[in-house]
């Protein structure tokens, strides 16, 4: 949907809610007390659902990204386009002037609920065939502690494990395409980028490497990673594993898809926002990875991310 389309599809508040009510029954309705199924009375006068078996109620917002939440929909719906119509993103700040409204901190939790929702729909999904796996680390902000005493402030480390960086695992999964134009440079085939994956490890131990990988990748994938001491327990249970010492390798040619939406995301990440906390670093590579296992949907972006709005439960 193009940025002229939005006002003629979703005028109004009424439009916005009209529009969330037939997407969130085409997903079905739960019952948060007895979790019947489609067994329901819309209530028009109170705009509560009423379950046919137990009588519970609730409200369209109610089991939805939306639950407990203020904002009226046409934010909601305002905050879906903007952030789906662009390669880029947009911060929390200029969503909040754009829309006019007077409190940071509740446009700044609408988004972030939105990112959310973001990767848990990643998440139902697991990267497989041919794929890259890499580990980076991500500027994040960090306050440093002063002793109450003296007053100095605590001491930074330096390079890895450093308290101003966060570990992040990235994936990638490729596709072998045929060249419809062949040059005599170049083979008949290549390999494609097709989804990414990217995850936040905290500390960069085994346990947590293989924890990660094994929520992300089918076991019969073809992995090509880093000769790194944690990824060879890491990686073990995979049986297609290739592991190549990078100080004699260049990333960019070995592992170039993974390489690229590193520096993609960092670059993004340093423009829009300036400066992420490591707790909301998982945030904003959910974002970042939606749009890119997505970025041949087109208009269809802002109608899946409805979708999955209405479907992820959050009781």
């Amino acid at each position: 949907m193009k940025l002229i389309e939005f006002p003629q599809n979703y005028p109004d508040e009424a439009s916005c809610k009209e529009e969330f009510k037939r997407y969130r029954e085409a997903q079905g309705i739960v019952c948060k007390k007895c979790n019947a199924r489609d067994e329901y009375w819309w209530l028009k006068s109170k705009e509560q659902y009423e379950c046919k078996k137990c009588g519970f109620r609730m409200s369209l917002k109610s089991g939805t990204v939306m639950e407990n939440s203020k904002l009226s929909y046409l934010y909601w719906f305002i905050a879906f386009h903007l952030m789906t119509s662009t390669k880029k993103t947009i911060s929390a700040l200029e969503l909040q002037r754009q829309i006019g409204h007077k409190y940071y901190e509740p446009i700044w939790v609408m988004m972030h609920k939105i990112r959310l929702v973001m990767g848990k729909r990643d998440d139902q999904h697991k990267l497989a065939n041919e794929l890259e796996a890499d580990e980076s680390y991500y500027s994040t902000r960090y306050i440093q502690e002063e002793n109450e005493f003296t007053g100095a402030k605590q001491a930074l480390k330096r390079g890895k494990g450093s308290q101003r960086k966060t570990g992040v695992m990235v994936m990638a999964s490729q596709v072998k395409v045929s060249r419809k134009t062949l040059k005599a440079s170049q083979l008949p085939t290549y390999m494609r980028p097709k989804f990414i994956k990217m995850k936040v490890v905290e500390n960069g131990t085994i346990d947590e490497i293989s924890k990660t990988v094994e929520k992300s990748i089918e076991k019969e994938s073809s992995i090509k990673t880093d000769k790194a001491k944690s990824y060879k327990k890491g990686f073990s249970k995979f049986t297609k594993l290739v592991m190549l010492d990078m100080s004699k390798f260049d990333p960019g040619k070995e592992l170039p898809w993974s390489s690229k939406a590193i520096t993609n995301s960092k670059n993004l990440i340093k423009a829009i926002h300036h400066a992420v906390d490591a707790q909301y670093l998982q945030n904003y590579l959910n974002e970042f990875c939606y749009k890119y296992n997505r970025r041949y949907f087109g208009e269809q972006v802002f109608n899946r991310l409805l979708i999955a709005a209405v479907s992820m439960v959050w009781y």
